[in-house]
C-alpha cells in the first residue's frame, strides 16, 4: 500500500481544458478535502491523451486503482462540479451493506458526476462488470450519447450495494437549493455561453480523435472499442505520474 495521509481520497479528472475552464470549482474540491483531512488530486496529465470527451471513462478505472492502493472510501467529484462550504463530512453518508452512493439528476436518473464507493469485494466486482460491458451498448446510454453514464445508471438500477443520496448531494437542476454539492453539467445549471461554445468544441475534437460520432447509436460499439484499446496506454501514464495515489500494488 502506498502512504497516504488519510483513508479518504477525493478526486477529479480534468484534461482537455477541463482543468483551466474548471480550476474555481477544482478548487472548491480541495478545500473541501483539506478542511476535512483527506486526500485530493486532481488529474490534469497526460496533456495529450486520444480519449476526447470519452476520458470520463477513467473515473471507473481510477476509482478500482484507487481502492486497490487501500483507501477505505474514495469520491470522484466531476471537475464541473462545485462543493460548498458547508459540505459535511462523507462519514456521515456510512449505510451498512452500501458499497456505492449516488443521486439521481435532473432526469431522474442517476448521474455519475459524484460517485462514492466504499472498498469490499462488491464493489470491485461491480467496477469491473462495467469495465468489462464498456463495448456493449445499453439503452440507458441512447439518451447521453457518450461517456459512462448510461452504464453507472443500468448496473446500478438493481444493485443491492446501491444507496441513493438526497439531491444536495449533487444538485444539477435547483438553483435555490441549500446544496452541498452544485455540479454545472449538462442540465439546467449550464446556462454560460462560454461553457456551450467550450464543449461543442470538445465534442468536435473528439469526433476526430475517435473516428467515430459520440451519439449515433449505430456506432457506439465502434466507439468503445477504439476507448477501451486506448485506456491501458492512458491508465499507465497516470499510474506513473500520481503514484501515491493510482499505482498498483
Amino acid at each position: 500500500m502506498h502512504f497516504a495521509q488519510s483513508d479518504t481520497l477525493i478526486f477529479s479528472v480534468a484534461l482537455n481544458g477541463y482543468q483551466w475552464r474548471y480550476r474555481r470549482y477544482l478548487n472548491s474540491q480541495r478545500q473541501y478535502a483539506r478542511r476535512m483531512g483527506y486526500d485530493y488530486v486532481v488529474v490534469t496529465r497526460p496533456w495529450l491523451n486520444r480519449l476526447g470527451a470519452e476520458c470520463c471513462w477513467l473515473k471507473l478505472f481510477l476509482l478500482k486503482a484507487a481502492l486497490q492502493t487501500g483507501y477505505r472510501q474514495v469520491l470522484f467529484v466531476d471537475a464541473d462540479a462545485c462543493i460548498q462550504p458547508g459540505c459535511p463530512a462523507l462519514e456521515t453518508l456510512y449505510q451498512p451493506d452500501k458499497f456505492l452512493y449516488l443521486v439521481r439528476g435532473y432526469s431522474g436518473v442517476f448521474n455519475s458526476g459524484v460517485m462514492l464507493m466504499r472498498d469490499c469485494p462488491q464493489a470491485i466486482a461491480w467496477l469491473d462488470t462495467l469495465i468489462t460491458s464498456m463495448t456493449a451498448p445499453v439503452a440507458e446510454s441512447q439518451g447521453i450519447g457518450w461517456g459512462e453514464n448510461g452504464h453507472v445508471i443500468h448496473y446500478a438500477r438493481d444493485c443491492e450495494g446501491v444507496a441513493e443520496l438526497e439531491r444536495r448531494w449533487n444538485n444539477t437542476f435547483d438553483a435555490q437549493l441549500d446544496d452541498y454539492i452544485r455540479h454545472f453539467n449538462y442540465g439546467p445549471l449550464k446556462c454560460s455561453l462560454l461553457d456551450k461554445c467550450f464543449h461543442t468544441l470538445i465534442f468536435k475534437c473528439s469526433r476526430l480523435l475517435l473516428g467515430h460520432s459520440l451519439s449515433r447509436p449505430e456506432e457506439q460499439a465502434h466507439k468503445l472499442a477504439v476507448v477501451q484499446s486506448r485506456v491501458p496506454g492512458v491508465m499507465a501514464q497516470i499510474q506513473a505520474l500520481y503514484s501515491r495515489y493510482f499505482a498498483a500494488r
